[in-house]
């Protein structure tokens, strides 16, 4: 479903990603750890066409990502949900209104079935009772209960998380990690950048650590985090685990 293949991208002398080839097949759920700085953000960044790869390729359901063609980067956008790190939520719109505007303007939907749809997502993940309330009346995990509803809400094919919980409070993680796990459970394809070492271990279908723009192990939970072959690795999990 997404194959990338020998991206490089770099940061004025930094580099992010130094020759990073991977694939994810439909229904997977792959956790991409490493530290601070490894390049986990800026290659799901570049799969969504957020940011541009200085060379290598992407290609989504066998079509290659044409970083020059804005038409073709919105196609990819509409399929692949983004959830960020600090919640990119409309401050201006309702919570409805938040979760209705893209179906309504992206994918043409009428708003009566965008707002049943919603309705349905937002009572899922407990927020139907928020749906007048604004962004700014809401709690940090309620934000991003909302974010991850209004990517749901596009119908995408997967769904990229960039450190969903990093911003949160800790009695906030378990609330938005509940909502995750509920959609690992429907086998919806998840590509996730997460510090959340136990979600990883019991919810992944494959982990990829990276370091130092390159991935170092990708394999299944088990081996990954019993039987970890490189020394950057066990190192690091020496650390977080």
């Amino acid at each position: 479903m997404i194959k990338v293949e020998k991206a490089y991208k770099s940061f004025s002398d930094t580099i992010a990603l130094d020759g990073v080839s991977c694939e994810i097949t439909k229904n997977e759920v792959v956790c991409i750890i490493g530290p601070s700085g490894s390049g986990k953000s800026t290659l799901l960044r570049c799969i969504n066409g957020l940011e541009v790869l200085d060379s290598g390729v992407v290609y989504i359901n066998g079509q290659l990502v044409d970083y020059s063609n804005e038409e073709t980067l919105n196609n990819i956008r509409a399929k692949m949900g983004f959830v960020f790190q600090h919640f990119n939520l409309f401050p201006h719109l309702s919570v409805l209104a938040n979760i209705t505007l893209g179906p309504v303007e992206v994918l043409n939907k009428s708003e009566e079935e965008a707002r049943r749809v919603g309705e349905v997502l937002l009572k899922r993940v407990g927020l139907w009772d928020k749906k007048d309330a604004y962004p700014n009346q809401l709690s940090g995990g309620q934000k991003q209960r909302l974010a991850i509803v209004r990517a749901l809400n596009m119908e995408p094919e997967a769904l990229l998380f960039d450190e969903p919980t990093s911003a949160l409070d800790p009695e906030m993680v378990k609330e938005v990690l509940d909502v995750m796990r509920e959609l690992a459970d429907k086998k919806l394809t998840m590509v996730i950048v997460t510090h959340e070492m136990n979600f990883a271990k019991e919810m992944a279908s494959r982990v990829i650590f990276m370091d130092q723009g390159k991935i170092i192990e990708d394999g299944i939970p088990k081996e990954v985090f019993n039987k970890p072959k490189n020394p950057r690795l066990k190192e690091f999990l020496k650390k977080v685990l």
